[in-house]
């Protein structure tokens, strides 16, 4: 019953560009409507997205939440309204070797300034990505006074391991980065006053 249910709501609240509008169907608005708690809510989202997958692209959904979020000093902090988009960004950054910074609050995402550089470079298109490698390759090796390795595939985890100051690499890739890059947008929007 609960796949028919959140099938509709998620149609009613879809956008133009197959993203999702969170301020409409929200857990509470969906608690309230079925008389069940917010936590319920949530379980069975994460359940349904098992059995019955519905289709997002977690990377616009993502961008488009961008802008709600605070930057604090080398940490990004972001709500993230829906625990199936949560656990897709989660996957993908544990899949790069890095890792979110768990709170109190599910829906609360903090993650490293550092790898949000993995996240830019999720979106780009691939010929944009080597340069842009290249270009983050260049910047560790000035930075980086230990001489230890660039590692291609986890380049957040090389830009902390070598203390490299994430906000000049960001600025000097910026040039590179494809103009429709929302997370890029979003982010530079957070860092720059």
């Amino acid at each position: 019953m609960f796949d028919f249910y959140i099938k509709k709501m998620m149609s009613d609240c879809r956008s133009d560009d197959d993203t999702f509008d969170y301020s409409l169907c929200s857990d509470y608005k969906i608690s309230k409507d079925l008389g069940i708690t917010q936590q319920r809510v949530r379980n069975l989202k994460v359940k349904n997205q098992l059995v019955n997958p519905i289709e997002f692209d977690w990377k616009l959904s993502f961008a488009k939440l961008i802008k709600n979020a605070v930057f604090d000093g080398n940490k990004v902090i972001i709500s993230i309204p829906d625990p199936n988009l949560y656990y897709e960004i989660q996957n993908f950054i544990e899949e790069q070797g890095a890792y979110i910074e768990k709170t109190l609050n599910s829906k609360h995402l903090v993650i490293r300034t550092a790898y949000f550089v993995d996240l830019i470079l999720s979106v780009e298109p691939e010929r944009n990505r080597n340069e842009i490698v290249k270009m983050i390759k260049k910047d560790y090796k000035e930075q980086c006074k230990d001489n230890k390795p660039f590692d291609d595939k986890n380049i957040g985890k090389s830009l902390l391991s070598g203390a490299v100051n994430v906000t000049a690499v960001l600025a000097n890739i910026s040039s590179l980065i494809s103009p429709n890059n929302e997370i890029f947008k979003m982010l530079t929007g957070l860092i720059t006053p």
